[in-house]
């Protein structure tokens, strides 16, 4: 019944905060590759839930074993909208970032 079901943001119970489950934590999405003149590194959307509504995403560049990682650059509200906007950069912006994940 939908009067028994809560939402958990406007709950809680013994003044403790209610905790949310996510299905997507974590969740990495191929977004295309970057050649940077010897090789061609796979780039990955990294999209994680964070508190309240919102999604914080990063930038990982792959090769093999070897991975660089961005700072979380993005900001959204869902796991969606973190993709679009990683899939928007320019290529200029990716290889600032990757050259800034490579330091």
């Amino acid at each position: 019944m939908p009067g028994d079901q809560h939402d958990a943001a406007d709950s809680t119970e013994e003044g403790r905060p209610q905790l949310r489950m996510w299905d997507e934590a974590g969740q990495e999405t191929a977004i295309g590759s970057l050649d940077d003149g010897e090789h061609r590194w796979t780039i990955l959307v990294i999209a994680e839930p964070v508190a309240g509504d919102l999604v914080r995403g990063w930038l990982s560049f792959r090769l093999d074993d070897q991975r660089y990682d961005t700072a979380p650059i993005i900001l959204e509200e869902t796991v969606a909208r973190v993709i679009e906007r990683a899939v928007d950069f320019p290529e200029p912006m990716l290889r600032q970032l990757f050259a800034a994940a490579r330091r």
